[in-house]
């Protein structure tokens, strides 16, 4: 029974990459959760935060670009209306220290209840149970010049399969180099670099690393006082096939924003859409990603606060 249970989780945390053109190792990683993107605004920019990432959601996309946060501190929350029951809340913090920055960074998975069933088939469960996923991070990154740009995130996981817990740590390298100071931005990260999950001593799992490589471009002109911004990134995990994520914003008056993004090569994503609003040192957020194959739409709101 609870290997029934497990699985049953398991299948609902994987079931963003297990369909379509399945990958030869489609499935064989642990700690999906770490897979969901960071902060509505990089939700409708198809994920593209590893090149554009500006505020306290750097510790998740790209601790590198905790150089281009605005101001001495930077505060971000979100919480994400994810697919098949599932909520994602989290928060970060960024503070700049001269040429050195450091971040915080949590996140919690949590799922309805899930109906938990016997070998025989029964129309009523004979149990509930609920899953979670959390992680709690540290991020540091360098600053040696206006330009260049270096940084690193450890993260400790922990995750609950009904019985079963799990525990683990990764790390996320990354790296930004700033031209045109800095209106063309090129990226690169590597990341959940960590060893094998072990769940109950009996199943060990590899962690879904993935690689990225990036750059964005701020648009030096405007058009009736908005501002534009464009990203692009190609990402390979390692249990499945080469994604590219296209996004780009319009920023009226540094007040408004629209955003539309697309992934090709993703299995269940296609088009994102959002909207932002600022104001003083407040910023509200909004994406609208839906979902093929059935599995729902998902609606992620953020909250940023510099000073």
């Amino acid at each position: 029974m609870r290997n029934k249970a497990t699985a049953l989780t398991l299948a609902l945390a994987l079931a963003g990459a297990a369909l379509a053109e399945v990958h030869p190792r489609a499935g064989t990683t642990s700690m999906a959760f770490l897979k969901i993107g960071a902060g509505a605004r990089y939700a409708a920019l198809a994920d593209a935060g590893a090149a554009l990432a500006d505020d306290a959601f750097a510790c998740f996309w790209n601790p590198a670009r905790l150089s281009e946060m605005y101001g001495s501190h930077s505060a971000a929350f979100q919480h994400n209306s994810w697919i098949a029951g599932t909520s994602v809340d989290e928060a970060y913090y960024a503070l700049r220290l001269g040429k050195h920055r450091v971040g915080l960074s949590s996140r919690l998975l949590a799922t309805d209840e899930i109906p938990m069933r016997d070998e025989a088939p029964s129309d009523e469960p004979i149990a509930y149970f609920r899953a979670y996923d959390f992680f709690a991070g540290i991020s540091y990154a360098f600053v040696p010049s206006r330009h260049l740009s270096a940084g690193i995130t450890y993260r400790r996981l922990y995750e609950k399969i009904y019985l079963d817990a799990a525990y683990g740590h990764n790390l996320q390298a990354g790296i930004n180099l700033n031209l045109m100071d800095p209106d063309v931005s090129i990226a690169a990260t590597a990341d959940n670099i960590g060893t094998r999950v072990n769940y109950g001593g009996a199943y060990y799992h590899k962690q879904p690393t993935a690689f990225s490589l990036g750059a964005s471009w701020r648009l030096p002109w405007g058009f009736r006082q908005a501002r534009a911004a464009v990203a692009a990134v190609a990402a390979k995990p390692i249990d499945d096939n080469w994604q590219g994520r296209l996004g780009a914003e319009a920023v009226w008056k540094g007040v408004l924003a629209l955003r539309l993004g697309y992934k090709a090569g993703h299995s269940t994503e296609g088009f994102s859409a959002g909207t932002g609003l600022a104001w003083r040192q407040y910023r509200v957020d909004y994406a609208f990603v839906p979902h093929r194959y059935e599995l729902g739409t998902s609606h992620r709101f953020s909250l940023g606060l510099g000073f």
